[in-house]
C-alpha cells in the first residue's frame, strides 16, 4: 500500500475508534511519526493531507524543517539539553519535558527567540530506567514550574507505555493525571495500541510504522 493508502486507513482507525468511545473523531489529532522517514517520503505523506509530523532527534528535525516546505513539526523524542535550541521554535510542540533542568533551558531558549515554546510533560507510567519521563508523584511540582516561566506553556501530558504488558490501564493513569492538573492534551498510542489509546482519551496520538513501513535504523 502506498502512503496515502495508509493514512486513509490510519484515519479510518481513528475515527471509528473514537465513535466507539462517545467522541467526536475531530477531537483526535494524527501525528505522523517520520523519525529516519527520507525526505521525499515525507513530502509524499505531506502530498497526500498530513501536515503534522513528529521527529525523535533534535537535528533530524532541524534539517528536515528546512528542507520541507509546508510541514507542521512536533518533537517526540528524549531532548538533551544541549540540543534545545535545534528544537525550540521550530517544532510547535515539544512532548518530551521530563524535569525542571530541561524546563529552564527551553524556556531560556524560547525567550531569546522571543518566542513561547508549547510543551507536553513525559511520564514514565511505569518507571522504566531506560525511558525517559518524570515519576507521576512529579507530575504537579513540574506542571507548576512552567507558571514561573512565561516563554513555556504546559498544555499536557505523554507516556510511552512498558512492552510487553496490556497498554489501556497506562493511558488510563495518564488521563487520570492531566484531569488533575486540568490539562487537556494527551499524547499516547502509536502504531500497535492507538485505538486503545482514542477509547482512553488520547487527543494526540503518535503513528509511524502504520503510515511509512517498518524504518531504517538510525546511524549512529
Amino acid at each position: 500500500m502506498s502512503i496515502a493508502d495508509n493514512l486513509i486507513s490510519v484515519g479510518k482507525q481513528i475515527s471509528a475508534a473514537a465513535r466507539a468511545a462517545g467522541r467526536d473523531p475531530t477531537t483526535v489529532s494524527l501525528l505522523a511519526i517520520s523519525k529516519t522517514v527520507p525526505a521525499d517520503r515525507v513530502r509524499e505523506a505531506l502530498a497526500a493531507g498530513q501536515a503534522l509530523f513528529g521527529e525523535n532527534y533534535a537535528q533530524e528535525l532541524r534539517d528536515k524543517a528546512r528542507e520541507i516546505a509546508g510541514a507542521r513539526w512536533h518533537y517526540v523524542g528524549p531532548l538533551q539539553r544541549n540540543k534545545v535550541k535545534y528544537v525550540v521554535g521550530v517544532a510547535e510542540l515539544i512532548h518530551s519535558v521530563d524535569s525542571p533542568s530541561l524546563l529552564d533551558e527551553i524556556a531560556a531558549r524560547a525567550e531569546k527567540l522571543g518566542v513561547v515554546q508549547r510543551c507536553l510533560v513525559q511520564v514514565n507510567l511505569g518507571g522504566e530506567a531506560q525511558k525517559a519521563g518524570c515519576a507521576p508523584e512529579e507530575v504537579a511540582a513540574l506542571v507548576r514550574a512552567f507558571v514561573a516561566r512565561p516563554s513555556v506553556r504546559c498544555e499536557g501530558l505523554m507516556c510511552i507505555p512498558p512492552d510487553g504488558v496490556p497498554p489501556r490501564p497506562f493511558f488510563e493513569n495518564l488521563a487520570k493525571l492531566a484531569a488533575a492538573e486540568g490539562l487537556a492534551t494527551l499524547s499516547m498510542g502509536m502504531s500497535g495500541d492507538f485505538t486503545d489509546a482514542i477509547a482512553a482519551g488520547a487527543t494526540i496520538v503518535r503513528v509511524g510504522t502504520a503510515i511509512f513501513g517498518e524504518r531504517t535504523k538510525r546511524e549512529t
